[in-house]
C-alpha cells in the first residue's frame, strides 16, 4: 500500500511538473495575443519581452524544447521582438535599446524555430507560420507598391527590402521585392542627382547596398553617384565590386575604362575597354572610346616629337611610338565605322590616319564616304 501511495505521489509530481513547463508555453501565447503592430509601441515591446521570458523557459525544458507548438510561438516572439523594435523607431525615431548583433540573434533564433515548425513530418503548424509571416509580408510590399506610385522612390525602397528580409523568416528568398528594391533604388538615385544631393544619394545608397551586398544594380547607382561627384576613386573601388559579383559585364568595364582615363593611366584604360569589347565585340559605346582613347594618345606622342630634337635618339622611338597607336585606333575606330557608316566626324580621323600610316587606298575609301555625305 505504501508503495502505491508513493507511486502515486511521483505521478503527481512529474504531471504537475509537466504542467508547470506547459504553462510557460500557454502564457506566452495568451501574451501574444495582446500583441498588435499597430498598437502602442511601449505596450507592445512589454507584451513581447514578457512572452520572451516565458517562452525561454520552455525552450530550455526538457518536456517542452521539442514541442512544435512551442517552436511556432517562439518563432514569433523573436520576429516581433524585431518587430517591435522597429516600429518604435519609425514612429519615435528611436534607435531601440538593442544593438546589431542583439537583433541578428533574435533573427537567428526564430528563423531557427521556423525552420523547425516547417519541418515537421505533419506540418501541424505549418500553415500558422506561414500565415504570420506572409501577411507582414505582402503588407510591405503593397506599402511599397503605394510609395512608387506616388514616386516615393526611398519610401518604396525601404518597404521593398524589408517585405524581402521578412520573407527570409521563412528562409525563403522574394524575387519580386528584390527587384522592385532595385528598380526603386535607382530611381531615388536619380531623383537625390538631378538636385545635386551627392551626399545624401550616396548615405542612402551605401545602406541599401549594405543590406543587400550582392545586388549589382544598387551598385552600379553608387558608381553612378560617384561618378558626379567625379570621385574617381571610389567609382573604381564600387565598380571592381560589382564586377567580383558579375565579371562579365561589358557596361562596367567600359565605365571603369572612362574612369581610368580620367585618372590618366592610360594602360589600365585601355585594358578595360579591351574587355569590354571582348565581351561584346559590337559594343558600340566602347569601340568608339576606345579608338578615340588610343588616337588621343597618338596625337599626343606625335606632337611631343615637334618639340624634341629630331637629333635625339628619343624622337624616332616617340614617333615610332605614336604611329604604333594610330594603328592600335583603327582596329575599334573601323568597326564602329562600318556599324555607324554616316559618322562624318569618324570617317574624317579614319581618312587622316591611314594617310599618316601611308596607307593611302585605303585612305582613299573613306574620303570618298566622307565626300558622298557632305554632298
Amino acid at each position: 500500500m505504501k508503495k502505491q501511495l508513493l507511486f502515486i505521489g511521483l505521478a503527481l509530481a512529474v504531471s504537475t511538473t509537466t504542467f508547470a513547463q506547459k504553462k510557460n508555453v500557454t502564457d506566452a501565447i495568451l501574451l501574444m495575443r495582446k500583441y498588435n503592430p499597430t498598437g502602442d509601441v511601449d505596450a507592445n515591446l512589454k507584451t513581447v519581452t514578457d512572452a520572451k521570458n516565458f517562452i525561454d523557459l520552455a525552450a530550455v525544458n526538457p518536456e517542452t524544447a521539442e514541442d512544435f507548438k512551442m517552436h511556432l510561438y517562439r518563432a514569433e516572439i523573436y520576429y516581433a521582438l524585431n518587430e517591435a523594435n522597429d516600429l518604435k523607431a519609425l514612429k519615435e525615431n528611436y534607435n531601440g535599446p538593442t544593438d546589431a548583433n542583439t537583433t541578428k540573434e533574435w533573427k537567428a533564433i526564430s528563423v531557427a524555430s521556423f525552420k523547425k515548425v516547417l519541418d515537421d513530418p505533419k506540418k501541424t503548424y505549418k500553415a500558422d507560420a506561414e500565415t504570420f509571416i506572409n501577411m507582414r509580408v505582402e503588407l510591405l510590399f503593397n506599402l511599397g507598391i503605394t510609395a512608387y506610385n506616388d514616386k516615393k522612390y526611398t519610401d518604396a525602397a525601404k518597404a521593398f527590402l524589408k517585405a524581402s528580409e521578412v520573407k527570409s523568416y521563412l528562409g525563403e528568398t522574394f524575387k519580386d521585392a528584390e527587384v522592385n528594391t532595385s528598380l526603386a533604388v535607382n530611381y531615388a538615385v536619380e531623383d537625390f542627382l538631378a538636385a545635386k544631393k551627392y551626399d545624401e544619394a550616396l548615405a542612402f545608397a551605401t545602406s541599401m547596398s549594405d543590406a543587400m551586398p550582392q545586388n549589382i544594380d544598387i551598385l552600379i547607382s553608387i558608381v553612378n553617384i560617384n561618378l558626379q561627384k567625379g570621385d574617381v576613386a571610389a567609382t573604381e573601388t564600387y565598380i571592381n565590386k560589382a564586377l567580383a559579383i558579375d565579371p562579365s559585364n561589358k557596361q562596367l568595364y567600359y565605365v571603369l575604362g572612362t574612369s581610368y582615363m580620367d585618372k590618366k593611366e592610360n594602360d589600365k584604360a585601355t585594358a578595360a575597354l579591351q574587355k569590354a569589347i571582348e565581351i561584346d565585340p559590337n559594343y558600340n559605346e566602347a569601340l568608339y572610346q576606345l579608338g578615340a582613347h588610343l588616337y588621343n594618345l597618338a596625337v599626343e606622342k606625335r606632337n611631343k616629337t615637334i618639340e624634341m630634337d629630331y637629333k635625339d635618339p628619343k624622337t624616332a622611338l616617340v614617333e615610332k611610338e605614336a604611329m604604333d597607336l594610330f594603328q592600335q585606333a583603327l582596329v575599334p575606330l573601323e568597326k564602329y565605322a562600318s556599324q555607324n557608316e554616316n559618322d562624318k566626324a569618324i570617317l574624317d580621323i579614319l581618312y587622316k590616319t591611314n594617310m599618316k600610316l601611308g596607307k593611302i587606298d585605303k585612305a582613299q575609301e573613306y574620303k570618298k564616304r566622307l565626300d558622298a555625305l557632305k554632298n
